[in-house]
């Protein structure tokens, strides 16, 4: 009799271990519904650190590339108005090439075919990517070129007095250290000897010898453009290698953090199936001593 009035403290302990087993079996099923380990990082137990830092890698690069999109958008911009500039040379070389083959000069339409070509010039490398100025260096809300700015002679040799920009480049950095310059500056020499050549034929439109002086002049400088327009090409890939190998990263780290977050759903199946089992003999155990009723003893 006394083992069967026992038998509450066996049902009790029974009872409590189901509640244990019904916690593991709700838990490799949550597993195989989600696809996860757990919902919460508390859950995740020793991954947990590695998760958050792999997520915080993946977070700097993301914030990496955006940047560089950014940047290639600038760059992008820069590359195009280079080759208006190179288009601007090549327009200027060959008309000064047809005024050498003429037997006379027109100096009126020779000054204003000068005029124009400046004023061309200095839009170009006035020119904005989103309000921010192309080819001022680190001072992207200041013009960098103005022709008729005081003290700017040309025709007294090499002069960059027209440039307002920073002495320093505009560049991009990544969070680990990668650095591109971005553009190229309004006081690069091809520059400065186009808007020469244009200034050579503006203070003397009736010269031949003004007139070949320029032309030859405008051919270095469309030498010259086309070198800072390749330059410029390889920062836009600098970019973009950047940006793929970022993206590489952010894949392996996510694949990774998907590995690490994932359950083993072949083994949930299985703790599932073995987790059933125990609960149903324990429910069966339960029900069996709970039948056993002490009034049948007395």
């Amino acid at each position: 009799m006394i083992s069967r009035v026992s038998s509450f403290a066996h049902t009790s302990a029974m009872t409590a271990a189901s509640l244990k087993v019904q916690a593991k079996l709700a838990e490799q099923q949550d597993q195989t519904a989600s696809g996860l380990k757990s919902q919460t990082y508390g859950g995740m137990a020793r991954s947990t650190a590695s998760i958050l830092t792999l997520g915080n890698q993946s977070a700097r690069l993301t914030a990496d590339n955006t940047a560089a999109t950014s940047a290639a958008s600038f760059v992008q911009a820069a590359y195009s108005a280079v080759g208006s500039i190179a288009d601007l040379a090549t327009t200027i070389k060959t008309q000064l090439a047809s005024m050498m083959s003429s037997s006379t000069l027109d100096a009126g339409a020779t000054s204003q075919y000068a005029a124009d070509w400046l004023t061309d010039l200095q839009a170009l490398l006035n020119s904005q990517q989103g309000g921010t100025y192309l080819f001022s260096g680190q001072a992207t809300d200041t013009a960098p070129v103005d022709f008729s700015a005081a003290g700017y002679d040309p025709t007294a040799g090499a002069d960059t007095s027209y440039y307002g920009g920073a002495t320093t480049g505009r560049t991009y950095s990544s969070s680990e250290g990668q650095t591109v310059g971005l553009s190229v500056s309004a006081n690069a020499s091809a520059f400065e000897q186009l808007a020469r050549a244009i200034a050579t034929v503006a203070a003397d439109p009736s010269d031949p010898d003004a007139i070949a002086s320029a032309y030859a002049l405008s051919g270095t400088a469309l030498t010259g453009v086309g070198t800072l327009q390749e330059t410029i090409a390889i920062q836009a890939s600098s970019l973009q290698s950047a940006t793929d190998r970022n993206t590489a990263k952010i894949d392996a780290i996510d694949t990774l953090v998907t590995s690490m977050k994932g359950a083993d759903l072949t083994q949930a199946a299985v703790l599932t199936t073995q987790y059933q089992t125990q609960l149903e003999a324990l429910f069966s155990m339960i029900n069996t001593l709970s039948s056993l009723s002490l009034s049948k003893y007395l």
